[in-house]
């Protein structure tokens, strides 16, 4: 996106340099697009640059955000605070590879492999990282099929106490201990978890290293949660906290020109606009991980394409936020078309994890939400199954009340789904399935969008709603969910707990539908419309799901 008539540019220099080397003198940027957004986010940029929010962000001041119940700051000094881990993650790195263990296998809540998923990714290095945040049973069989002779095994549980993350590390250690022995895998197993927590057992022969329970998870980038595993899969921690540490210090400025009170002016200035998250294609881990994080502000962000069309509905007031505001968070992309908004943001992968901290925390004080809340706990399973409104080749579809009677089909279902969401809103699509083996979902996006007329973000789940705090919520919701693992091995997995291993009450598969139906029923409570496609058979599930979005409405629903 090139400076352009209606876009200004925010640019730091050496003072955010962006890379390992001394003396770099690659920028922190900010560029925005589109008038009349752009001069409402220098407005606001200036607000914020006169209540001095920047330096008090950098002094670790709760009082910025006078809306919310703690203070949760502990993330603002992390990249100076955590330099001193770099070398203990050297030399645990060091110590398992001796062993002959160099692969990463990441048991976690969504926002910690988030974190660790973004900090693999913005390496140059190749990082041999496997993040487990589902009970899915696919997705545990295939963790588990790889190299386990060479498998270092990493628990990030804050808490302690999730119950996925427990059932998930219990049926991973039960197989991985037949494999290389129970005393080979407590060596080679790393608990990050706070201190007290039922993970802290020191002289297990467990090596722990310890949260700050100041550090919001989704913040946790910088810290022990981003960095410990991603450095012991082979990331280059030291040059993003190179790139990291400068940048906090140059973005603590109480500086209208400020790249992160630019870009808090701009997330602002969008007010109800969608946030389309531009890199999903080309950097999915940095938008898996912007995604609950500007939620978590309250802000309406959609990871999507590059060229992927975005409808919504049309500006009522000229002078109003545009209906969708474009954002770069990789330093690429073109100018908007007029009418709208963009933003693109340029740095290193270090520096890039700063701006956008600082701007979402500072985004939610003006718009008092708070960003540091924790994510919705996960469920256990008890309620029993809600009943199907009716089936459709293979898919049992599930409904509340906003459906109305005589729709029998997934088409109908969709349409109807579309037909009462706000006229801002969008459809949110949340796939309980295996990213792997179920990846042609993905794919659905684009059909989604232009049978119902909404803006369509996708993810797969839990990671895709980690930032779901009960803020607010202007979507309708569309769960996937299918069938676990044949049980007599014909998806080429087959079982690799066996009765002895397998969580109680009865499995993964009942543990991750249980987890399932949960967020769906959170989700009714909160007065959102939701819609669950149970792929009974996921293969003929899937095409009719298909079959359903070729043929396009007449009408659009909302346009």
């Amino acid at each position: 996106m090139a400076d352009t008539p209606g876009g200004d540019g925010a640019d730091l220099g050496s003072a955010a340099a962006g890379g390992s080397a001394p003396g770099s003198t690659a920028p922190v940027r900010v560029v925005l697009a589109g008038e009349p957004f752009a001069a409402a986010a220098r407005r606001i940029a200036g607000e914020l640059a006169d209540e001095t929010v920047a330096s008090r962000v950098a002094d670790g001041d709760p009082s910025v955000w006078p809306a919310t119940p703690g203070s949760g700051t502990g993330w603002t000094g992390l990249a100076r605070a955590s330099r001193p881990l770099t070398g203990q993650i050297a030399a645990l790195r060091e110590r398992f590879a001796v062993g002959g263990a160099h692969r990463v296998l990441l048991v976690g809540t969504p926002d910690a492999v988030a974190v660790a998923r973004l900090v693999a990714a913005g390496s140059p290095d190749t990082t041999r990282l496997t993040a487990l945040d589902s009970a899915d049973p696919v997705q545990v069989a295939e963790a588990l099929s790889g190299e386990p002779d060479e498998t270092v095994l990493v628990v990030a549980d804050p808490a302690g106490d999730d119950p996925v993350v427990g059932a998930v590390r219990h049926a991973v250690t039960s197989a991985l201990a037949d494999e290389i022995g129970a005393e080979t895998l407590t060596g080679r197993t790393v608990h990050l978890t706070e201190p007290g927590s039922p993970l802290d057992t020191p002289g297990s022969g467990v090596t722990v290293v310890t949260l700050d329970a100041d550090v919001p998870a989704r913040f946790g980038a910088l810290g022990p949660l981003g960095l410990v595993p991603a450095g012991l899969a082979g990331a280059d921690v030291v040059g993003l906290l190179a790139a990291a540490v400068p940048a906090a210090a140059a973005l603590a400025e109480d500086d209208p020109d400020n790249p992160a009170l630019l870009l808090a002016g701009a997330l602002v200035a969008a007010g109800r606009s969608v946030l389309a998250l531009r890199d999903d294609d080309r950097s999915p881990a940095l938008t898996a991980w912007l995604a609950p994080l500007l939620t978590a502000a309250g802000l309406t962000a959609v990871p999507i394409g590059p060229d992927e069309a975005v409808p919504g509905p049309p500006a009522a007031d000229p002078a109003a936020p545009p209906p969708v505001v474009d954002v770069h968070a990789d330093g690429t992309g073109p100018a908007p078309a007029p009418g709208l908004g963009a933003v693109r943001t340029d740095a290193a992968p270090g520096a890039t994890i700063v701006l956008w901290q600082v701007a979402a925390a500072l985004a939610a004080r003006t718009l008092r939400t708070d960003p540091f809340a924790a994510a919705l706990p996960a469920p256990v399973p008890g309620e029993p199954e809600d009943q199907p409104v009716f089936f459709d080749g293979g898919v049992a579809v599930h409904a509340g009340d906003w459906l109305p009677s005589g729709v029998d089909t997934i088409t109908g279902a969709l349409d109807a789904l579309a037909a009462v969401a706000e006229r801002d809103g969008h459809l949110a699509v949340s796939a309980w399935l295996d990213p792997e083996s179920d990846a042609s979902v993905a794919v659905l996006r684009g059909p989604l969008a232009g049978r119902t007329g909404l803006p369509v973000a996708f993810g797969w789940a839990p990671g895709c709603r980690s930032g779901d705090t009960g803020g607010p919520d202007r979507a309708v919701h569309c769960h996937l969910t299918g069938g676990g693992l044949d049980p007599d091995g014909s998806d080429g997995l087959g079982d690799p707990f066996g009765a002895e291993t397998a969580p109680e009450p009865s499995g993964m598969d009942s543990l991750h539908a249980a987890q399932a139906r949960a967020v769906v029923r959170e989700q009714r409570s909160r007065g959102r419309p939701v819609l669950r496609l149970h792929l009974t058979d996921r293969l003929t599930g899937l095409v009719t799901l298909a079959r359903a979005l070729e043929t396009r409405p007449e009408g659009r629903p909302g346009g």
